[in-house]
């Protein structure tokens, strides 16, 4: 019998490591919630939405996974991804820069499916990775 940890695993394997969009539809509740920056609403359709956006914009994408935490029915995934920029993404045209994103989904499981997730990722960084943004970082004084 799989974990909570082994279907968040497989999940994510099948999702971004192969490419695998039915795997949206295989591990969510059709009543399932999300909570992600500019995708708030139900799972299936917000991660859809987000999952085609990022790999039309995205390819040879690399994925893995940081760290896996459980406790009851929550999981706490840990991730880091990366792609080479080839189309529109957040109406920033292709760069072609390969860049890197990480972060964090907290996944409430019900049945061996999600049923809820709240979703984290630094988008500050992607944004300064594409050349649309200049983060300026201060070092604390030593």
């Amino acid at each position: 019998m799989s974990t909570n940890a082994d279907i968040v695993r497989e999940y994510h394997t099948r999702l971004w490591a192969q490419g695998d969009l039915s795997a949206v539809e295989d591990y969510w509740l059709p009543t399932a919630v999300v909570h992600m920056t500019g995708f708030d609403g139900n799972g299936i359709d917000v991660v859809k939405a987000d999952v085609e956006r990022y790999f039309k914009a995205f390819k040879e994408v690399e994925t893995r996974i940081d760290h896996l935490v459980t406790e009851g029915d929550m999981v706490v995934l840990h991730w880091t991804t990366s792609g080479l920029h080839v189309d529109t993404y957040d109406d920033i045209p292709a760069t072609q820069k390969r860049i890197t994103m990480t972060g964090i989904d907290l996944l409430r499981l019900s049945g061996g499916r999600f049923a809820q997730c709240w979703s984290i990722w630094d988008g500050l960084s992607v944004y300064e990775q594409l050349g649309v943004l200049k983060l300026e970082r201060k070092c604390p004084p030593q």
